[in-house]
């Protein structure tokens, strides 16, 4: 069978694809540390969403438009949806 062949290549596509998502990943928080330089209070606590949920709903439906436009990739799409509905409140 000549299946063998393709799985193992799907699955080589799949590490790459995991590998470059995770050094991305580790850009943008390098990134991000690097926008709050050394004065950075590393206690600082979070003080719950800033957005309301119709706007953070908003974002999501342009983050989605964008996506569709194919203006982003889908890893940044995740990663920016993700974001979003994490700072949604539930009441």
């Amino acid at each position: 069978m000549a299946t063998g062949r393709s799985s193992f290549a799907k699955r080589q596509r799949d590490m790459a694809k995991k590998a470059k998502a995770s050094a991305k990943r580790e850009k943008k928080l390098e990134k991000g540390d690097d926008e709050f330089g050394d004065d950075a209070d590393d206690d600082a606590v979070d003080t719950g969403p800033v957005l309301s949920n119709e706007e953070i709903m908003e974002r999501v439906a342009d983050l989605h438009r964008r996506y569709d436009d194919g203006q982003m990739d889908l890893d940044t799409f995740d990663e920016e949806r993700a974001n979003l509905m994490a700072q949604i409140s539930v009441d």
